[in-house]
């Protein structure tokens, strides 16, 4: 078994997770492990989520799952361009109807969203996405992959030799991220101009086009003006396999960090957001250039449901509704899905810089409002 690099308390991690990275650590040609601070047991039975490893010559195809190319952007813009505070009543509704028309397929369950979030400068719009049917046709590609190597292999193995993997295979796996990327790029864009038609970021109206939910907005520069409002915006990958000159690095659930480059790592949907950059060049690459991509859960969704039912006062309870009574049903409760994502679920983001000292804080924001696509 690889000595495992834990960058988290091993002794808040679940013991299920500690028993499942063990055991995927005595898989072959796996070289160097870490596990971060947001390390959880994953159902799937290969590898927990909120771990990096890196390989030299085989790569394990089927260790991100499904959600292959999951990532978070962000979408930045000064203060001084926001003219003032969002209106939920006034128009979560339909902020959240022009979000399911802004790309083909939507963001996804679990805890994928997009919001608007602050600091005491700036406006970010902040989407958390993958690459939805795209991915989990590359992931069945990936199974049969390792099928047919298996059959060649003579056992059934989760590995593939890299010389198995053709040009064209490579280049559809990074064609594939790619495409994460633009859909994350057209939320955030989007977004910006949902904001500027309904006023409340100072803009050139006449250029706004009234098509926009239904334009591709991938092409435009990372940092910019849309219609008359400077933006910035920064794109980070925690699910993917990288191919490198001379390794493979596999992240499922940890994010790639590069020098100078800004990551978003949400916290919870009640408690915003860290932006941080890779402070210690030599410390980041020690742990593969990968961090936690968010707190951490403290609580299993099902605990976190009995929490909220048993845990918490009425008076607390009552508390979220008032804060967030945009996202109550008809009958006066939260979906399931939001429970589940509040700020009683997850982890102190403290210890993101206690067991990771190779981050720096850039910023922490504060929620305005967030959509999330199905229910769990």
């Amino acid at each position: 078994m690889v000595p495992i690099h834990y960058f988290c308390d091993t002794n808040t991690v679940e013991q299920n997770a500690l028993e499942q990275l063990e055991r995927y650590a005595e898989n072959p040609f796996v070289e160097k492990i870490c596990a971060f601070t947001d390390i959880h047991f994953c159902d799937e039975k290969a590898i927990p989520v909120g771990v990096a490893f890196s390989t030299t010559d085989y790569v394990y195809p089927l260790i991100t799952g499904k959600d292959i190319g999951c990532g978070v952007m962000y979408l930045r813009i000064s203060k001084a361009d926001w003219l003032r505070p969002f209106n939920k009543a006034e128009h979560y509704k339909a902020f959240n109807l022009a979000h399911t028309r802004m790309t083909d397929d939507g963001l996804g369950g679990g805890n994928h969203f997009l919001s608007i979030e602050e600091d005491a400068d700036n406006v970010y719009v902040i989407c958390h996405t993958g690459t939805r049917d795209r991915g989990i046709g590359l992931y069945q590609q990936c199974l049969g992959l390792t099928q047919s190597f298996s059959a060649e292999y003579g056992q059934q193995v989760q590995f593939v030799h890299k010389d198995f993997l053709d040009a064209g295979f490579v280049e559809q796996y990074n064609r594939t991220l790619r495409f994460g990327y633009e859909r994350r790029k057209n939320f955030c864009l989007k977004t910006l101009v949902f904001l500027q038609t309904a006023n409340y970021v100072r803009a050139e109206k006449t250029q706004i086009d009234p098509k926009y939910l239904s334009s591709n907005l991938a092409g435009y520069d990372e940092e910019g003006t849309l219609n008359g409002t400077s933006y910035k915006l920064e794109d980070s990958i925690h699910n993917h396999l990288r191919f490198g000159n001379g390794s493979i690095i596999h992240r499922k659930g940890s994010t790639e960090l590069t020098a100078g480059k800004t990551v978003v790592i949400p916290l919870s949907m009640s408690r915003g957001s860290l932006l941080v950059k890779l402070s210690h060049e030599t410390q980041g690459a020690d742990a593969l250039n990968s961090c936690a991509h968010g707190a951490g859960r403290r609580l299993s969704r099902f605990q976190a449901m009995k929490h909220w039912k048993t845990g918490l006062k009425e008076k607390e309870r009552r508390s979220y509704r008032e804060r967030f009574s945009e996202l109550l049903d008809r009958s006066g409760d939260f979906p399931n899905g939001y429970i589940q994502e509040f700020d009683f679920a997850y982890k102190d983001a403290s210890e993101l810089f206690t067991y990771q000292p190779y981050l720096k804080k850039i910023t922490q924001t504060e929620p305005i409002v967030t959509v999330k696509y199905t229910e769990i």
